[in-house]
């Protein structure tokens, strides 16, 4: 009863974790699109405190921004340019599909902790007066809240978070090349997924989010056991995405299955570092508010 009276974040985190989130900041690396002045860099150009580069004068343009030293020694104005400062637009891409049901042994699902990191970036994001818009995802998009701020956006967030259930089929790539063509203006797009896909679709995804110059996030979230494999004796795996059964003994396959496993890491690892996505490991997470503290201090 008492957590049918919970609402919003109260759902996902203690006030407790909600204290230690509130210190967080969350910023872009790469200059943004916004509709409103605030902290981060955006690619129009305007007055600030962030300069930006020169051009040649034209008639009618402000005096006060002459660079007198370049006209001094080459006798030509220019023009002073700025970034201006805008809100950062947050696009939160949440993975649904089937194996994010999985749990290792008196551990949280992985989509529980998917929904958790999710809630509390948004939760930062809020705080900073930024704008933040959720989309969940796994063979096809299968819900959205729009950008937004403030409390009421922040609690039906949270809320629908806490009460989605995984259960689809996998179709990551397919899914994030609709939203790369859904997310126009540039923005900080994260990716909670465990990405199990085909890493050659997934390539081509996060080429279409970076063609359209976005910052880009992927957290790669996993469950230790699938990393250690370590389990005893015959043991009977289900498909959670098709409902398949294999049984095996564990003990003889985890050699391999322990390499395979890690050369999908490295594969993964290597391909974000190719398109300067920032790719965040997350193989269980104990303590939330510590994993994102340092995610974002290192980032910042």
């Amino acid at each position: 009863m008492v957590w049918r009276m919970k609402d919003g974040l109260a759902r996902l985190f203690s006030a407790l974790e909600l204290r230690r989130l509130g210190g967080l900041h969350l910023h872009a690396r790469f200059p943004v699109e916004g509709t409103m002045l605030g902290a981060h860099r955006s690619t129009q150009r305007g007055v600030s405190l962030e300069f930006s580069d020169y051009r040649a004068y034209v008639p009618g343009d402000d005096l006060r921004h002459l660079d007198w030293r370049i006209m001094a020694r080459n006798e030509r104005l220019f023009i002073r340019q700025y970034e201006q400062e805008c809100n950062l637009r947050v696009h939160l891409l949440v993975d649904v599909s089937g194996s994010m049901a999985y749990a290792g042994a008196g551990r949280e699902s992985k989509f529980r902790t998917a929904a958790r990191l999710a809630a509390a970036l948004a939760y930062v994001t809020v705080r900073q007066q930024d704008l933040v818009a959720l989309t969940l995802f796994s063979d096809r998009i299968r819900g959205q809240f729009p950008l937004g701020g403030g409390g009421e956006h922040l609690r039906q967030l949270a809320n629908r978070l806490a009460t989605e259930e995984p259960g689809a089929a996998t179709d990551i790539a397919g899914s994030l090349h609709q939203l790369a063509d859904s997310i126009r203006r540039r923005a900080l797009v994260v990716i909670i997924s465990d990405l199990y896909d085909d890493l050659e679709k997934l390539r081509q995804a996060l080429a279409h989010f970076r063609r359209r110059r976005h910052d880009v996030i992927v957290y790669h979230l996993l469950d230790p056991a699938e990393r250690e494999f370590a389990f005893g004796e015959d043991t009977a795996f289900t498909d959670l995405e098709t409902g398949e059964e294999l049984a095996v003994d564990p003990r003889e396959l985890r050699g391999a299955y322990c390499a395979r496993f890690e050369q999908f890491l490295q594969e993964t690892r290597t391909l974000c570092a190719g398109f300067d996505v920032d790719y965040v490991p997350a193989v269980g997470i104990d303590d939330l508010p510590l994993f994102l503290q340092r995610h974002l201090v290192r980032r910042g």
